[in-house]
């Protein structure tokens, strides 16, 4: 039998509660004490260009309104719904997240048990923005092979509750931990992928790979909590379960890699950038990569790669913040809202992740419904 077509059938995405701004980011998450809040989070407002976010918690409280497996529901039943699937039509679900919602695996069976699938396969991955690319890798890889034939990509992350105040080491916080405060967000989203051997179906994927390169150290780490360091009274106090994130490191080296992973990607799809409609980054601090200082030392070859590049480029980060493992997903589904994934209109997604130096490249064919631009959610064109 020869190998399935994949395509692209269903977008969705979910962001809890209202567009919340650097000003009301304490309300929900508590005061630090001894520290300029604002200060921070108009850093990062400036330097990420990230000026909202959706915390999926009570303002004042704190209280934990939808949980990761919620929002990730919600997600998915957008996109079963444009896919024209049930979730239990499903046979593989794979989701990815840095924060779940227990220190065990079983993220995805708990949403393949909330969208009424019986008992299909459940991967959980840990990739956070290089996430996407190793489900489509995975999932592309398994339904060409007729392994699979309906597949649900979920991506969620729900950072609120562990950024509330009480949960820092008081004496143990950093520039750091601040910045993390005012750069991430709640939200999830979907992505569904179907086999098909019909003639009239083009092929969806046309490149999906992912993987780690080099043994620089991780920019992006929490160390305790796990097997080998466990959150006790000693590392509470010597705030080692904070997320650690140099921001700087991840600029400099994370963005200039984001340019390669492109070059990478179309190269390995034998496509020119002309022919891609979108580029879509997982990285928030991709900012940098519009600044004439980004473009220094370049060739003039370079710097027209790299003017292409910016022209083509999607981020929705100045609204959502930075989801991590949701980001890409997110992002797709603004696209398909605005009514700008026309038939087959072609998505390059190119991502790097400073936890293991992950990178992510996928291109592919919206083979999904397109949606009128008088429908559009939004007035900004595409």
């Amino acid at each position: 039998m020869p190998p399935l077509k994949v395509i692209v059938t269903g977008i969705g995405a979910y962001l809890p509660g209202e567009k919340i701004s650097a000003e009301e980011i304490d309300c929900y998450v508590g005061i630090m004490p001894g520290w300029n809040s604002p200060k921070y989070y108009h850093i990062i407002e400036k330097f990420a260009g990230i000026k909202y976010r959706h915390y999926a918690i009570e303002r004042e409280t704190g209280k934990l309104l939808e949980d990761s497996p919620c929002l990730a529901k919600k997600a998915a039943m957008s996109a079963l719904e444009r896919a024209g699937i049930q979730g239990s039509d499903l046979d593989l679900i794979i989701t990815t997240t840095t924060s779940p919602p227990y220190l065990r695996g079983g993220l995805a069976k708990e949403v393949r048990i909330l969208l009424g699938n019986e008992g299909c396969a459940t991967y959980d991955l840990w990739g956070a923005c290089t996430g996407i690319h190793q489900a489509i890798t995975l999932a592309t890889a398994c339904i060409r092979v007729g392994m699979f034939r309906n597949a649900l990509l979920v991506g969620v992350e729900l950072i609120s509750t562990g950024a509330r105040a009480e949960n820092y080491s008081e004496k143990r916080i950093s520039r750091e931990d601040m910045l993390l405060r005012g750069a991430l967000g709640d939200g999830a989203g979907a992505l569904v992928l179907c086999g098909s051997d019909s003639p009239d179906d083009e092929d969806g994927i046309l490149y999906a790979r992912s993987g780690t390169e080099g043994a620089e150290p991780s920019v992006f780490h929490r160390e305790a909590g796990g097997s080998t360091l466990p959150l006790n009274e000693a590392t509470f106090h010597q705030g080692l379960f904070h997320w650690h994130h140099d921001f700087e490191r991840m600029v400099r080296k994370g963005v200039p890699y984001f340019i390669e992973i492109v070059k990478r990607t179309l190269t390995g799809a034998s496509i020119q950038i002309e022919d891609v409609d979108f580029i879509v980054p997982a990285a928030a601090n991709l900012n940098y990569f519009k600044t004439e200082e980004f473009l220094e030392g370049m060739t003039c070859e370079e710097r027209d790669l790299v003017a292409k590049i910016r022209s083509k480029t999607f981020t929705n980060f100045s609204t959502v913040g930075n989801v991590a493992a949701a980001a890409v997903y997110i992002a797709l589904n603004e696209l398909y809202e605005k009514g700008c994934l026309g038939k087959d209109a072609r998505l390059l997604l190119a991502s790097v992740e400073g936890a293991t130096w992950g990178w992510g490249g996928s291109l592919f064919r919206w083979n999904g419904p397109t949606i009128s631009v008088s429908k559009t959610i939004a007035n900004t064109s595409c």
